[in-house]
């Protein structure tokens, strides 16, 4: 029993080998995209600023409230955890946190404060930032008293501290 008679294979050979031809032909003219696989963003570490000494400890344990302002574009989350786990001032809410829009505070920063009333720092308090953009910037840990990032200003009794770029 014959399925195709010699008549009908011609055709059909030759419509495969043109089939193929066709095909070897469009891929050398179109090569398969090569997709480049990205590397991660470098962190960025800012430095510390170089005009401002490093303070000398202050004596005695100064305690006040705390005013952060934001120079960088970025927006940023401040987070502040207490050296001493037994402060009843915080009620407990440990570490607490703030979002600061970029630019926000400024020049003089913004007084920070808790739903239930306003926060004190004390010596040893370690306070941080990080972007939360996605830029991966972070500024931090900054130990309240011993770092040059956080200045007591006896007038208001208060600690500063400004996030620059």
């Amino acid at each position: 029993m014959q399925f195709i008679d010699a008549k009908q294979a011609y055709p059909l050979i030759l419509g495969m080998v043109i089939s193929l031809v066709g095909v070897g032909l469009w891929q050398k003219l179109n090569p398969p995209t090569v997709r480049e696989i990205t590397s991660p963003l470098p962190v960025t570490v800012p430095p510390l600023p170089t005009t401002s000494p490093r303070p000398a400890r202050i004596p005695g344990k100064q305690q006040g409230a705390l005013r952060v302002g934001n120079r960088t574009e970025h927006s940023v989350r401040i987070v502040l955890l207490s050296g001493k786990r037994d402060r009843a001032s915080w009620d407990g809410v440990e570490p607490v946190n703030w979002d600061f829009a970029p630019s926000e505070g400024g020049a003089e920063g913004l007084l920070l404060s808790l739903p239930n009333g306003q926060i004190e720092v004390a010596q040893g308090d370690i306070m941080f930032a990080f972007a939360t953009d996605g830029s991966r910037l972070y500024w931090g840990p900054h130990v309240v008293g011993q770092t040059n990032s956080l200045v007591w200003n006896g007038d208001r009794r208060e600690w500063n501290m400004i996030l620059e770029p």
